[in-house]
């Protein structure tokens, strides 16, 4: 066997034997025996305890939408004649987006138009006849009342014969009939002109429908937004069974969510709804966190999840702001504060050991480690607040082992390397 192999089983029955060094060769060689005493010692990484901000929240994912998002129909069919707008334009309220074939409805218009000028044509003759009739009963009651006047004079003088008389009565009476029967036309006459003035109201009716009509060629937008899509084309056939338009308002924006019921107390115990911190982080803007105030909680629970509907309201950035915008459609997560401690002990969750329904972590006191149980707080996505009892006190700047103890007991000694500013966790 040569030296180099004699040495390899060597060095590998010393690595059995623990690497202890025997009585005189530590002797011999005392700086050696302080190095493997020095290694003995486990090397950990420890973080600082501190005192900071804690929130408990309610977390779900949910898509943004806009409070006004509509699909524009067209209300009237025909051949797409123009388009005025396109896709990613801000549009008006009022505004005309596309325009249809309109000479249908202008003919449709314009004979309704020679309608009604007739109506009020025939309208002026019927009052004209009215006035006529009129005329007629005024003279026909003058001759009535003059063939009276002249019956009752001749009666009185009896100067006449009773033959002359009974003409002069005839006449009276036929003069009666006359003025009756002129009356009567008056009359007739002045409900054809009554009945005339419903037929004028028709005919605006009928003018103001074919307005409609021609208005419904514009289609228009029905509120102040941007453009979301374009469905047609100039010479499409248009009709009301296919949408030509999505409008949406990028300004007003809006998430609903739905929480278990066991959440419902919490909500329904606010006082004030719109104070709950809501927070708001889509997934397509990583970093940017927004606002959302709660806007109406639903009273009642969904049978089938049993869950309840929350909705919120977002708040935008103003167009001409600096900085990214939600968009309608944008996946978020949505969380709610739901509890608050401003001051509390916290430390790295990677501190923290379990050993079934138990807690614990480690502390460095005087070179070695120390094993405290404790009872998990509020936590976030770095660190875990702690609740101690009084027997086992943990302060703010105590050193917590957060890498190298997971094989501890308590009670080794251990080299300590510290987190320093801007070293995280699992850095070595």
């Amino acid at each position: 066997m040569s030296r180099t192999q004699i040495s390899v089983v060597c060095l590998s029955l010393a690595v059995l034997a623990g690497c202890k060094p025997t009585g005189a060769d530590a002797a011999n060689n005392p700086l050696e025996g302080a190095q493997i005493k020095r290694r003995a010692a486990i090397q950990v990484l420890t973080a600082p305890v501190q005192r900071r901000e804690m929130v408990r929240t309610t977390s779900t994912t949910t898509n943004v939408e806009s409070v006004n998002e509509i699909k524009i129909f067209p209300r009237t069919a025909g051949v797409i004649t123009s388009i005025l707008v396109e896709e990613g334009d801000r549009v008006q309220a009022g505004e005309v987006l596309a325009v249809i074939d309109p000479r249908e409805a202008q003919a449709s218009l314009d004979d309704a138009k020679i309608a009604l000028k007739e109506a009020h044509e025939a309208t002026a003759r019927l009052a004209l006849t009215r006035d006529e009739a009129d005329q007629r009963v005024a003279r026909s009651r003058l001759g009535w009342e003059q063939a009276k006047r002249e019956v009752q004079r001749n009666e009185e003088a009896a100067l006449l014969s009773e033959v002359d008389l009974d003409k002069l009565r005839l006449a009276r009476d036929t003069s009666e009939h006359d003025y009756l029967a002129t009356k009567l036309s008056a009359q007739g006459s002045q409900q054809e002109l009554e009945r005339q003035k419903t037929v004028i109201e028709r005919a605006e009716l009928t003018v103001q429908r074919q307005e409609l009509a021609l208005s419904h060629t514009q289609i228009v937008a029905p509120f102040t937004g941007i453009l979301a899509a374009r469905s047609i084309k100039v010479g499409d056939s248009a009709g009301g069974t296919a949408a030509a338009f999505t409008l949406t308002d990028p300004d007003n924006l809006r998430a609903i969510v739905y929480r278990p019921q066991r959440e419902l107390i919490f909500f329904q115990n606010a006082n004030d709804l719109s104070a709950i911190e809501v927070r708001v982080q889509p997934e397509a803007l990583p970093g940017q966190v927004f606002k959302g105030t709660i806007n109406f909680l639903s009273p009642t629970i969904d049978a089938t999840s049993g869950s309840f509907r929350i909705t919120l309201t977002l708040d935008q950035p103003a167009s001409d702001a600096a900085g990214p915008r939600l968009a309608p459609g944008m996946l978020a997560r949505i969380d709610i504060v739901t509890e608050r401690r401003p001051n509390a002990l916290v430390v790295p969750k990677r501190a923290l050991r379990r050993e079934g329904d138990s807690q614990f972590l480690y502390l460095v006191r005087e070179g070695k480690a120390v094993r405290l149980r404790v009872v998990e707080g509020l936590s976030n996505d770095e660190f875990v607040e702690l609740t101690l009892s009084e027997e086992d006190p943990i302060e703010a700047g105590d050193e917590v082992i957060v890498v190298g103890n997971r094989d501890l007991e308590g009670g080794e000694e251990v080299q300590v390397n510290t987190v320093g500013a801007g070293q995280k966790d699992g850095d070595a």
